[in-house]
């Protein structure tokens, strides 16, 4: 069984570079080497010199030309400043969103550099007009000299550290570092409006640096912005959410534009605008994902999960319930688009969420599954029914982990399982009931090994009611089946027939306890009576004005 909560995600593979200290020591190196050739040649060169003082004592001429060297120089390494300057912005916004140019104008270091190299051409300028025909500013002319070494110590370190800029993997870890900053200031409740919209400025950086890989298939960068975002939602935003200022949760279109009133109304009332807003673009992102591109469509599914166990951790009903809302539109996106490669992975990381909110939230673990079933009922209708038996498999496994914690949920998900089977059973797709039909058994199988009776009975006197050919018939491939492995290479290893051998001991059991049901009379619909009902409102409606009168 999976763990419910992420130990941490495996970074996607990164270029790589050669770093800050190996940039620096090449720039050194370079300058370095220049200095030992002179001092080499020029040892050569001055036999007739008395001192090294006299040797690099120029006259005046010489220290004019030198000064105009260095000034054109100087000039040189600007521009070619300028230029990487001006090729790492257009093509990283070109690449990924004009907004992505706020990061290089705000960068100090690139401040520090252009004016380094402009007040280096701009002393030389001065210190060329203190030379006369018989004087020489010795010390402003070394200097001078210093400063053009600098700048061309500088300048392959800079080139290279521009270039790294432009990785993907660098601009995102330099916007979430960003944010994060922005989210620290704004829970000290000074200018909290401020900083929120700085924030939203860095989330739509990182949303807009996914968008853009996704277009362009670089699917490992479109990975790595999909979990920041989810890992800044569950690590950062959700320990602190309680501690930000009134005003940081009163938003209107101007934050969330295209948003209808009713959305601005229930975010402002649950306090979600935030989550909302960054859940909202993984379902844009859904939406535009090639089918054969899940992987995703799973992060994204991964991320929901993590917020959803934060909010329970946290206490947090409405995010928690703002989580499973999302699963659910995440897969009707997936109907929508004819996707069922989606379908696997957000349903996995659906079914651990719940797992995880029976710690918590019983009624949301319920909620959940029925809903998985909902869905994968929808996934069937819509001519892709391998889904629901994906779907079936999951609620059974949920309704197993529940058992430590709450055995009348495994109850209840047995119920449901139960109730969605005699419904399909009349107009079924085979292979839908056949998936839904290997998830009941093998939840009745382990309830029989596990001695849980009244799991047991509920699902036997279910499949009772099944008709008995097809009850039979999928008992008898359960039982023959000698490969586990699925015939086809998809989304599923295991094949729908296949039961591990501690539960396929149980068939025999089973096939008596059936016979047994129907001897006795199937009470079925009796049982059924209590099952969870799935049509609940999350968002309640208001009470009316008795102020208002009714027309008529």
């Amino acid at each position: 069984m999976p763990e419910t909560k992420s130990k941490g995600h495996a970074q996607p593979p990164q270029a790589t570079s050669i770093g800050w200290m190996g940039a620096i020591l090449s720039g050194l190196a370079l300058v370095a080497v220049a200095l030992m050739l002179v001092v080499l040649f020029g040892f050569l060169d001055a036999q007739h010199y008395t001192s090294v003082a006299d040797f690099f004592t120029p006259d005046p001429a010489a220290a004019a030309g030198t000064l105009g060297l260095v000034g054109g120089a100087e000039g040189v390494t600007l521009s070619i400043v300028l230029l990487g300057v001006m090729f790492g912005i257009q093509t990283s916004s070109s690449r990924y969103s004009p907004r992505i140019i706020g990061i290089f104008t705000r960068n100090p270091l690139n401040a520090l550099v252009l004016s380094f190299a402009l007040a280096s051409i701009l002393y030389t300028f001065l210190v060329r007009s203190e030379v006369k025909v018989n004087y020489v500013p010795m010390a402003s002319v070394l200097v001078a000299e210093a400063l053009a070494l600098i700048n061309f110590a500088l300048l392959f370190p800079y080139v290279l550290y521009t270039f790294e800029v432009m990785r993907a993997e660098t601009l995102v870890s330099g916007i979430m570092r960003r944010a994060r900053r922005e989210l620290r200031r704004a829970t000290s409740g000074r200018d909290g409006v401020r900083h929120r919209n700085n924030l939203m400025t860095c989330v739509a950086q990182v949303t807009d640096i996914a968008y853009g890989s996704m277009q362009l298939g670089d699917m490992p960068v479109c990975v790595l912005s999909i979990q920041v975002l989810g890992q800044f939602l569950a690590r950062d935003y959700m320990p602190v959410r309680k501690k930000l200022p009134a005003d940081w949760f009163k938003v209107g279109h101007a934050e969330m534009p295209g948003a209808s009133d009713q959305i601005i109304a229930e975010v402002n009332r649950a306090k979600t605008w935030f989550a909302y807003m960054v859940l909202a673009s993984f379902n844009d992102m859904v939406g535009l994902t090639p089918a054969h591109r899940k992987e995703a469509v799973h992060e994204i599914a991964v991320a929901t999960r993590d917020f959803g166990l934060a909010a329970i951790d946290a206490g947090d009903s409405e995010a928690a319930e703002l989580s499973l809302r999302f699963f659910n539109t995440y897969l009707r996106a997936a109907i929508n688009r004819s996707a069922p490669t989606f379908a696997s992975g957000i349903m996995n990381e659906y079914r651990r969420f719940a797992i995880g909110a029976l710690e918590w939230r019983r009624d949301l673990a319920v909620e959940a599954a029925a809903h998985l079933l909902r869905y994968g009922r929808h996934f069937d209708e819509a001519g892709m029914p391998a889904v629901f038996g994906a779907a079936a498999e999951d609620v059974a496994d949920l309704a197993i982990e529940a058992r430590v914690r709450d055995p009348q949920v495994s109850f209840r998900l047995a119920q449901l399982l139960v109730r969605n089977l005699l419904d399909l059973i009349p107009d079924a797709r085979p292979i839908g009931l056949n998936g839904l039909f290997k998830g009941v058994a093998k939840l009745t199988c382990w309830a029989m090994a596990a001695e849980e009776k009244d799991i047991a009975h509920v699902l036997v006197e279910g499949i009772a009611a099944a008709p008995p050919d097809f009850v039979d018939a999928a008992l008898s491939r359960m039982e023959g089946l000698q490969n586990g492995l699925f015939w086809e290479v998809n989304e599923r290893v295991i094949s729908f027939d296949w039961l591990d051998h501690p539960l396929r001991d149980e068939i025999p059991r089973l096939r008596g306890a059936l016979r047994k049901a129907k001897s006795s009379g199937n009470g079925a619909v009796a049982e059924l009576e209590d099952a969870p009902v799935v049509s609940e409102d999350l968002v309640k409606p208001t009470a009316p004005n008795p102020a208002v009168q009714t027309p008529g």
